[in-house]
């Protein structure tokens, strides 16, 4: 009689990333304070030291996660964000209202190492977004588009979370709410910066 084969082993890669996507989870769950590398290791069924031979902390785990995010978000969103032409706005916080993975993500802590790791993935997201050609419809707004950008990113990982929780008011419908804030912003453009926003 044949042995039974033995379970295959996971690669590397693949462990890492179920890693991941447990701690994922697990942040989104119980907020990130509040995991710790043995609640991983624990939900994963395995130990903490298969855990540390990945990453040393919950801390490196939350910086791989953002990293894949900004490598592959960025892309998702270039559709929107053409250079030399002026930003759908509704569009784009449209694409941005499908990241529910990434908009949790980024409401699941409140701690000061938290918070100093989202704002240094929300200025990188920006950077490349501007950098890709976000445009005002000015050519010396780049300083306005960085500031804007950076008030829309949050206000609308706030409505997303508020979205996805629940918590949202009814008297705006969820397909409303991008073309709403879409057109509350190009406002606001042109009242600050002429020929903005148009």
């Amino acid at each position: 009689m044949t042995p039974p084969p033995s379970p295959r082993r996971l690669s590397a890669a693949h462990r890492q990333d179920q890693i991941l996507e447990m701690a994922a989870r697990l942040f989104t769950e119980q907020g990130f304070e509040g995991v710790s590398v043995a609640d991983i290791a624990r939900a994963l069924g395995t130990s903490r030291p298969t855990v540390y031979s990945y990453f040393p902390s919950t801390e490196a785990i939350l910086d791989e996660l953002f990293t894949r995010q900004l490598r592959d978000l960025p892309q998702r969103l270039f559709e929107h964000v053409r250079p030399g032409e002026v930003t759908d706005f509704s569009a784009l916080f449209a694409a941005l209202l499908q990241e529910k993975e990434l908009v949790l993500l980024l409401h699941s802590g409140g701690g000061p190492q938290f918070r100093s790791r989202r704002r240094d993935f929300l200025g990188a997201l920006e950077a490349r977004l501007a950098d890709h050609g976000l445009s005002l419809a000015q050519p010396k707004a780049s300083h306005a588009q960085r500031y804007v950008l950076s008030t829309v990113l949050n206000l609308l990982t706030v409505m997303a979370y508020e979205e996805w929780h629940g918590t949202e008011g009814t008297e705006t419908g969820r397909g409303e709410r991008p073309e709403l804030l879409g057109r509350f912003i190009s406002a606001g453009l042109r009242e600050v910066l002429p020929g903005a926003g148009s």
